[in-house]
């Protein structure tokens, strides 16, 4: 059985708490890549930080049950944002 996959915000080098967590190394860089651009302003993964990015990718436990929740589209941008809003939905 194949073991999830995630990566840290904070180890790319960003002050930031949030957690990509996939099934593979592409989804996890894909989410990582998304969230890099729409928070941070990072314009594109250059090959050295997606080369720091995959070096990153450990080996752990994604809990589906709590991040494939609907979430409703008020709270997407909160939700996006490393948890950072006090809105009930994203708590």
């Amino acid at each position: 059985m194949d073991k999830d996959k995630e990566l840290y915000c904070r180890d790319m080098g960003l002050n930031c708490d949030l957690m990509f967590c996939g099934k593979t190394e592409e989804e996890v860089l894909n989410k990582a890549s998304e969230h890099a651009q729409a928070i941070h302003g990072i314009k594109g993964f250059s090959q050295d930080l997606y080369d720091k990015a995959r070096a990153a990718i450990r080996v752990g436990y994604c809990d589906y049950g709590d991040t494939e929740k609907m979430i409703s589209e008020e709270c997407s941008e909160c939700y996006e944002s490393c948890f950072e809003c006090d809105d009930e939905c994203c708590s």
